[in-house]
């Protein structure tokens, strides 16, 4: 059900997972990750899908992985068995992150109005930038347009004022 204090192009996905996965000492680690969660291995800047799982590449050895919440447990524990000896981190983060969806031009040029990244990205393109004045995730999930906004959940209540709802 909609928020009616949210507008219509923009709504709070509070069942998405979103884990954090780093792994040092392995230089086939996008490909042996990748083959571990049964995807193909995203292009820096990129996500890679299959309807329960995305997998982002987000900087050299990191990972932003995003999906249901049983996907996501699912897919750090192939990521942990698939590097036995090297070191990885692979975290789940979904607690301490806000997930907005944001459809239509009116959610693209909101992302606009906040972000110096030029927006004509292709969808499937995935990367961290600068929204107003805090660090966040930004996904092109379709040609739409349509986006995927990951923060910290500490600026909910920003993002909310941003989008004129009251928090």
């Amino acid at each position: 059900m909609p928020n009616p204090l949210m507008p219509d192009w923009c709504r709070i996905d509070a069942d998405l997972a979103v884990a954090k996965i780093q792994i040092t000492g392995a230089d086939d680690a996008p490909q042996r990750l990748a083959a571990a969660l049964g995807l193909s291995a995203p292009a820096p800047n990129r996500f890679t899908g299959n309807g329960d799982i995305a997998l982002s590449a987000v900087a050299p050895g990191e990972w932003l992985l995003t999906g249901t919440s049983d996907g996501v447990a699912t897919a750090l524990n192939r990521a942990e068995t698939a590097f036995p000896n090297e070191t990885i981190l692979a975290l789940d983060l979904t607690h301490g992150r806000i997930a907005l969806r944001l459809e239509g031009s009116a959610g693209q040029d909101w992302l606009a109005a906040f972000t110096p990244l030029d927006l004509r990205l292709p969808a499937g393109a995935a990367v961290r930038t600068r929204f107003g004045d805090i660090g966040a995730f930004i996904a092109r999930t379709s040609d739409t347009p349509a986006f995927l906004l990951i923060a910290d959940q500490s600026y909910a209540g920003y993002l909310l004022h941003l989008l004129g709802s009251p928090s």
